[in-house]
Parts: C-alpha cells; sequence; structure tokens
C-alpha cells in the first residue's frame, strides 16, 4: 500500500524519463545535422579545390604556350599571346617601319621598308623568353608585370637602300644650296663681314653611311643636322681673323690726307686708296707700293720746280723763263712713299707736308718768296727785296762773255755762306785776289766788291768780264751783305 509521497514521488519520476530521453533524442539530432554540414563543408571545399587545382592546371598548361597576363615585348601587349601571335605582329611592326630622315630648316623624308625589302627574321628570341617563363607561377602575374626586348631581327636589301638614299630630295643636285664661307665685301666706303650661308649640301658618303646605321638599329627616325652630315661653311662671320682684316682694311680705308704745297692742296682719300689694297681673307693686308710711288711721283712731276724752267716776274714786270740752277723743291720720293704707307697704315687724317730732299724757301714768286737778290745779266744789273722791298739796285759786270768758261750761268741759287774779308783764287793759284765781302751761290761764283773796276753795267762783260762772278760797287756789295743770309733765293737771267 503506498502513501500519499509515494504516489506523488511515482508520478514525479515517471515525468521525468521522458524529458531525458527527448534530450538525448534532439542532442542525437543535432550531432546528425553537424556531421551533415561538415559532410558538406568538407564535400564542398574538395570541389573547390579539385576545381582550383584544375584551374592552376589548366593555366599552367595554357600558359606553357601563351605569355603570362603583363607581359610587354618590344613595347607592345603580348599577353597570352603565343610566339607565332608576337612574331606575326613583330613582323608586321618591321613590314611597316618607315625612317623619317629630319633634314636642315624643319623637313623631313621617309624611307620605308617596302623601298628596302625590310622584313623580319626570326632568331628564335621570342620563343627564348617563353621557354623563360615557369609556366606554375602564372598567377603571381595576375599583378606584376613583365618585359622583354630585343633588337627585331631584320633583314633589308643593301642595294635598295643605296638606291633610295640616293633617291633622296636632299641629295638632288638641283635642290642644293651650296655653302658659302663668311667674306669680306665692301659697299658705301666701308668693309664688312658677310654672314655665312649654311646652305643644305650633305656630304653623301657621311648620310649614306648615317642613314645605314640607323636602319640597321630600326631607329624610326635620325637627324641629318644633329648627326653633321652637312658641308659646313670653312669661315663664320664670328671668325677673328676675318673681323681683324676687315678692322685693318676699314683703318686704311678711312685714310684722307691732304698735301699742301703753298695755296695748292692734293687729297689722297680712301676711295684712291682702296684700288692699292690686296688681302687674303682672314690673312695680311698688302698695300701696292708701286702705286703709292707712282702717286708721290705724280705729286713730285707736279711741284717738284727744281731743274725745272721757272716762270719769274722781274723787277720791271716783265715774266722770263729762268733755267738751270739747283734752287726749287725736291721731293724725297722714296722717304715719301715710306712715309705715305706708314701714314695710310694708320687711317690718317688731316694735313701734311710731303717729304721733301730740298726745299725752297716759298711757294710764291716762283718760289722766291719776297726777299732774295734779281740779277739781270743781260742788262747787269742787280736788285736785292727784303720782304719784298727794294733795297739795292746797282749795275754790275758778270763773267766775261768772250771765254764760255768764265761766263756766268743763269739759273736759280741760294747763298753758300758770306765772308769778309775774304782772298778769292782758283784751284790752280793762277790768281789771287783780295776782296771785303765775299757771298758764294754757285760752286765758286758768287757776289763780291770790285774796287778795282772804275765802272759797272754796261757792255764790259762782253770783253773785259769776270772769271763768272758777279762783280759790285763797294757800297752795294756791303748793303747786299749785311742784309743777304745763308739760303736766300739768287736769280739770274739774261
Amino acid at each position: 500500500m503506498s502513501t500519499k509521497d509515494d504516489r506523488e514521488q511515482l508520478l514525479s519520476g515517471g515525468r521525468q524519463r521522458p524529458r531525458r530521453e527527448r534530450e538525448k533524442r534532439a542532442q542525437k539530432e543535432k550531432r546528425s545535422v553537424l556531421k551533415i554540414i561538415r559532410n558538406i563543408f568538407f564535400g564542398l571545399f574538395g570541389l573547390i579545390l579539385l576545381a582550383v587545382l584544375g584551374l592552376y592546371a589548366a593555366g599552367a598548361v595554357y600558359f606553357d604556350e601563351h605569355f603570362f597576363l603583363h607581359t610587354q615585348i618590344n613595347g607592345f601587349d603580348a599577353s597570352r599571346m603565343t610566339v607565332e601571335e608576337v612574331e606575326t605582329i613583330i613582323a608586321d611592326k618591321i613590314g611597316s617601319y618607315r625612317l623619317e630622315i629630319k633634314k636642315r630648316g624643319g623637313t623631313s623624308e621617309m624611307i620605308t621598308a617596302d623601298q628596302i625589302g625590310y622584313h623580319y627574321v626570326s632568331q628564335g628570341e621570342t620563343q627564348t623568353f617563353l621557354d623563360g617563363q615557369n609556366m606554375f607561377l602564372w598567377p603571381m602575374y595576375f599583378w606584376e608585370d613583365i618585359a622583354y626586348t630585343f633588337d627585331s631581327s631584320a633583314q633589308y636589301d643593301a642595294e635598295k637602300l643605296a638606291r633610295a638614299v640616293d633617291g633622296l630630295e636632299c641629295l638632288d643636285e638641283t635642290q642644293v644650296i651650296m655653302p658659302e664661307d663668311s667674306h669680306i665685301a665692301y659697299m658705301d666706303g666701308t668693309y664688312y663681314v658677310t654672314p655665312e650661308v649654311e646652305g643644305n649640301l650633305l656630304d653623301r658618303e657621311k648620310t649614306a653611311a648615317v642613314i645605314q646605321e640607323a636602319v640597321d638599329a630600326a631607329h624610326a627616325e635620325v637627324s641629318l643636322e644633329e648627326n653633321d652630315c652637312y658641308v659646313k661653311p670653312k669661315r663664320r662671320q664670328d671668325d677673328e681673323a676675318l673681323n681683324a682684316t676687315c678692322t685693318e682694311l676699314n683703318t686704311i680705308v678711312s685714310t684722307n690726307i691732304t698735301y699742301l704745297f703753298g695755296e695748292n692742296t692734293e687729297v689722297l682719300d680712301g676711295e684712291t686708296v682702296r684700288d692699292w689694297i690686296s688681302y687674303e681673307e682672314g690673312g695680311e693686308v698688302t698695300l701696292d707700293e708701286d702705286a703709292a710711288r707712282e702717286f708721290v711721283y705724280q705729286l713730285a712731276e707736279k711741284y717738284d720746280t727744281a731743274d725745272k724752267p721757272r716762270e719769274f716776274r722781274t723787277h720791271d714786270g716783265s715774266v722770263v723763263s729762268v733755267s738751270g740752277g739747283y734752287y726749287g723743291w725736291v721731293i724725297d720720293q722714296e722717304g715719301e712713299v715710306a712715309e705715305l704707307l706708314d701714314c695710310i697704315r694708320s687711317g690718317y687724317q688731316g694735313e701734311r707736308y710731303a717729304v721733301f730732299a730740298q726745299t725752297a724757301v716759298s711757294w710764291e714768286n716762283s718760289d722766291l718768296g719776297y726777299s732774295y737778290v734779281e740779277i739781270d745779266l743781260g742788262s747787269q744789273h742787280v736788285w736785292m727785296y727784303i720782304d719784298g722791298e727794294e733795297i739795292v739796285s746797282t749795275d754790275c759786270v758778270s763773267g766775261d762773255m768772250m771765254n764760255s768758261d768764265r761766263t756766268t750761268p743763269a739759273g736759280t741759287y741760294t747763298l753758300y755762306y758770306k765772308e769778309s774779308p775774304s782772298v778769292l783764287e782758283d784751284d790752280k793759284k793762277t790768281y789771287r785776289t783780295e776782296v771785303t765781302y765775299w757771298m758764294p751761290f754757285n760752286g765758286g761764283i758768287g757776289m763780291h766788291d770790285a774796287t778795282w773796276r772804275g765802272s759797272f753795267g754796261g757792255n764790259i762783260n762782253q770783253s773785259d768780264g769776270s772769271h763768272g762772278c758777279i762783280n759790285l760797287p763797294l757800297e752795294a756789295a756791303r748793303t747786299i751783305y749785311e742784309n743777304i743770309y745763308e739760303g736766300m733765293p739768287i736769280i739770274c737771267y739774261y
């Protein structure tokens, strides 16, 4: 018989067993589900792994004959291409090869692959690149770049290239502008250095070699200017020697010399001198000494007065022609040539006197000036002028006209010296005469007093003339002596 507590305990235990059973079933079901999920996961993982491995293997097989992604060959994208495809592209590129030949002045010409038979010849470079790929590393190149370069093996026909070069317009002689050296030119009284002309003449051999080198290297362009193919002028405008020559020439033609011959002048200017110049471009400048000598000779012909007849206006205003004597102007021609050449080389500008071997006292009054002695051998009379004023007028006796060795010669002279007293004698000592005033002017001929004579003038010289001297009255001789000086002109005429 059970008590109330037993019944409750019995009832309570009956309820707990089904709960535990349920819990066990739930746990069993949960483990079953987890197992299923795990099986599914591993199954899927296995499938994915198999797929990845398959894809990897497929990629390895694929990239055994194809280039990796992000592969560049000679500058173009070769990703996933075969060797044949790459070489086809390279061959196409080579087949479309064009060499641009850049010329002076910004223009250019082309030589094409067709002109020279330019084509690709494989040397196995592309295959070598592919063989160098590790096909098992192909996934790495989803992100990494790889680049190959090589000088594409190409061939061309050398004869066709030579013909193509010969056919270039830049080598056409009818189109050529020849280079010109800078040189010295003259215009409007001035020498100047001309600009050089570059021209467009090419060194044919060098041009052909430069183009061939560009083709050999498969260059897309070549500059003839940068490769120094143009024939250059030998001398340019900034040439120091050329400019030095030009400066020297301009110095010479700046010459402007005014020669003074009394009131007369002669001008030598650059235009005349320019005809005397010869020079080498950038070298020595030479003056024609013969031309300078001729110029000086002409001056002497015009202005030398010694040994030339002299038109002289006498005391009474009449004009006589006086020849003889040594007096007058004489240009030292060689000395003047030397001086003149120096003046020209220095570009002298201004007035100057010629170099004289002998001078007169003046260019006026037949070179006598206005202080001189006038001796009229025909009328046997002497005048002396000082600054144009007559201070002596006296009769005289000149050389004996009956003896040619004693006749007083006409001519223009100057006083050598004066002496008082003096003794006159000849070289042979055939005579000896004492005088008070002695004034020689022509060898042994001079003026002196002749106190032994009782008269002067008239025709005395026709039969009782002197040995050639001019005999004077004592007082006239004294006055002349007191006023005459060395170098004073003395003119004698008949």
